[in-house]
C-alpha cells in the first residue's frame, strides 16, 4: 500500500484512471506530481531544430535582462531559464566530412550528431551519416535503466515543416535523428522519420497510455475512436471516471487538503461540462464534444513551406509534447519545425521569399523577422512545459534539457558559416544546470552542450560525437 507521504504519480494516474486521466482539466492532472524516477536522475530531454542559424550580429544582447531588437526577443519572458551561446562552432568551424565538404549538411549533423558525415553526391541534399544523434543517445540509454522501463514510448519524433528545404529536394535535411548505422542498413536506414501528421501522434500517445492502464480500470483499452465513442455515450465525462476516482483516493491515502480540492476540481469540471451541453442542446446542428481535450488533431505539416499554414500544426504539436510530459509517457523528444536550406516563407508578414534565399541576398532584416517565428513557437513550448506542475515547486521546465538546434548561418551568395553559432539552451535539467546566463564559448563546439546533457541523463562519458571536438560540459 502506497503511504501518505509517497507522492502520486502520473503513470499511476493513467493506470487508476485510464485514458480519461488524459482528458481532464490539466489542473486535474498537474496533481499527478512526480513520476518514479525523480526528474533530477533523468531529466526530460528536448532537441527543437530550426534550421538556418540566428544572425549572429544580431543575437548579441550583453545581458538577458533586454533581447528587444533581437530574433530572441520573444524568450524574453523566459530569459532567468535560458542560456545564450556566444562564439560557439559546429564542427569547430569547419565541415568534418569524408569527402565533399559544405555547410548546410555540416550544420545539422554537427548539431544533432557532434560526428562525421558522408555525401552520395556533392550536394548537401544528398548528405548522411553513420553515428547517432544526442537525442536517440540519450533515449536509448533511458531504455535500458530498470528504474525506466514503465516509460511507454522510448522517445518521440515530431516535424511540421521538416521536407521544407528550399530546392524542395526532400531528401538528407529534412533528418535530424539518427540511431548508429547497422549492416545491412540503406543509405538512410539508420535515420528516424519525423511524424508531421498531428493526428497520427494524437493516437500514438492514446495507445501508448491505454497499454498503461490496469485490467482494474472500467475505461474501454481500445484505441483513440473507441474512447471517444464511449464518452458520447455517457452522460459526463466526470460521471464516467467517478468510480476510477474514488477507489484512488482511497489506494493513495489522499489527505483531506488534497481530496478537497480535487473534490473541487471535479465539481467546477462538472458544471462546466453542463455549459458545454447546454451549449450543444441550444445548437442541434452542433457536433457534441463532452471534453474538448478528447478532440483528435487534424494538423498536417508534410510538404508545407508557408509558415502561416505550419504555425497551427507546430502548435498542436507543442500541445501534444505537453500532453506527453505531464502524463509522463515519454523523456525524450525530438523535434523539427524546419529542414536544413529552409524554403520557408511568412507571406502574413511580408516574407515572401525562402529563408534560404534571404541568407543569400544578405536581407537580414528579413531573417530576423522571419527567425522571431522560431523564437515564438520555442517560448510556446517553454511556457507549456512551465505550465506543468512535477510537484516540490519545480516545473517540467526545471526538470528538462531542451536545446534549441539550428545549423550554419549565411549572408552573401556563397558565404556559408559555422562559427559563431547563437545556440540556445533552456531548463535546469532537473537541478544540474545554471540558467539566466550568456556563456562565451570561447570557440568550443556544440558538442560539449550534448556532453552536458548527456551527463544529466546518467551517462558518465567526457565525450559525444567526435573526442577532438570534445572539451568537457559546458554547463554546470
Amino acid at each position: 500500500m502506497r503511504t501518505m507521504s509517497e507522492p502520486l504519480t502520473r503513470r499511476e494516474l493513467i493506470k487508476r484512471f485510464g485514458l480519461s486521466a488524459l482528458l481532464l482539466h490539466p489542473v486535474l492532472r498537474g496533481m499527478a506530481y512526480a513520476a518514479e524516477t525523480p526528474f533530477e536522475r533523468a531529466p526530460r530531454y528536448v532537441m527543437f531544430f530550426k534550421g538556418g542559424a540566428y544572425y549572429p550580429s544580431r543575437t548579441n544582447p550583453s545581458t538577458l535582462t533586454n533581447l528587444a531588437g533581437t530574433p530572441i526577443a520573444p524568450l524574453q519572458s523566459h530569459a532567468a531559464d535560458l542560456v545564450l551561446f556566444k562564439n560557439m562552432n559546429i564542427h569547430g568551424g569547419s565541415p568534418k566530412s569524408e569527402g565533399y565538404k559544405e555547410e548546410h549538411a555540416a550544420g545539422v549533423f554537427g548539431c544533432t550528431t557532434g560526428n562525421t558525415y558522408k555525401y552520395s553526391q556533392n550536394d548537401a541534399y544528398f548528405a548522411y551519416t553513420d553515428n547517432e544523434s544526442i537525442d536517440v543517445r540519450i533515449a536509448n540509454h533511458y531504455e535500458s535503466r530498470p528504474d525506466l522501463k514503465d516509460v511507454p514510448l522510448k522517445s518521440l519524433h515530431l516535424g511540421a515543416g521538416a521536407h521544407s528545404d528550399s530546392d524542395k529536394t526532400g531528401v538528407g535535411n529534412r533528418y535530424i535523428s539518427f540511431r548508429n548505422r547497422k549492416a545491412g542498413d540503406t543509405r538512410y536506414g539508420n535515420a528516424i522519420e519525423p511524424v508531421q501528421d498531428a493526428g497520427q501522434v494524437y493516437d500514438l500517445l492514446m495507445k501508448a497510455a491505454s497499454r498503461s492502464c490496469t485490467a482494474q480500470s472500467n475505461q474501454p483499452r481500445g484505441d483513440a475512436a473507441k474512447l471517444n465513442a464511449a464518452l458520447v455515450r455517457r452522460a459526463s465525462v466526470v460521471d464516467f471516471i467517478y468510480k476510477d476516482i474514488e477507489t484512488a483516493k482511497n489506494r493513495f491515502e489522499l489527505d483531506s487538503e488534497h481530496r478537497q480540492k480535487l473534490d473541487g476540481l471535479l465539481e467546477n469540471w462538472r458544471q462546466s461540462e453542463k455549459s458545454v451541453h447546454q451549449a450543444a442542446h441550444a445548437s442541434p446542428a452542433a457536433p457534441r464534444k463532452p471534453c474538448a481535450e478528447s478532440v483528435r488533431p487534424d494538423g498536417q505539416g508534410a510538404n508545407k513551406f508557408s509558415l502561416d499554414l505550419l504555425s497551427p500544426v507546430h502548435d498542436q504539436m507543442i500541445s501534444l509534447i505537453k500532453l506527453a510530459f505531464e502524463t509522463d509517457l515519454t523523456r525524450v523528444v525530438a523535434f523539427t519545425l524546419s529542414g536544413a536550406s529552409s524554403g520557408q516563407t511568412w507571406p502574413s508578414r511580408g516574407i515572401h521569399r525562402a529563408h534560404h534565399s534571404l541568407e543569400h541576398s544578405g536581407d537580414v532584416d528579413s531573417l530576423v523577422k522571419i527567425d522571431t517565428y522560431y523564437s515564438e513557437k520555442f517560448a510556446s513550448l517553454l511556457t507549456a512545459l512551465k505550465s506543468i506542475d512535477d510537484g516540490g515547486g519545480r516545473t517540467a521546465l526545471y526538470n528538462s534539457s531542451v536545446m534549441l538546434g539550428m545549423e550554419c548561418w549565411s549572408n552573401s551568395s556563397s558565404g556559408h558559416y559555422l562559427k559563431n553559432i547563437p545556440f540556445v539552451f533552456a531548463g535546469q535539467g532537473g537541478g544540474r544546470f545554471k540558467t539566466g546566463r550568456i556563456i562565451d564559448a570561447a570557440g568550443r563546439s556544440n558538442n560539449d552542450i550534448h556532453v552536458s546533457c548527456q551527463n544529466a541523463a546518467g551517462i558518465p562519458s567526457a565525450t559525444f560525437g567526435l573526442e577532438s571536438l570534445c572539451k568537457g560540459p559546458i554547463l554546470s
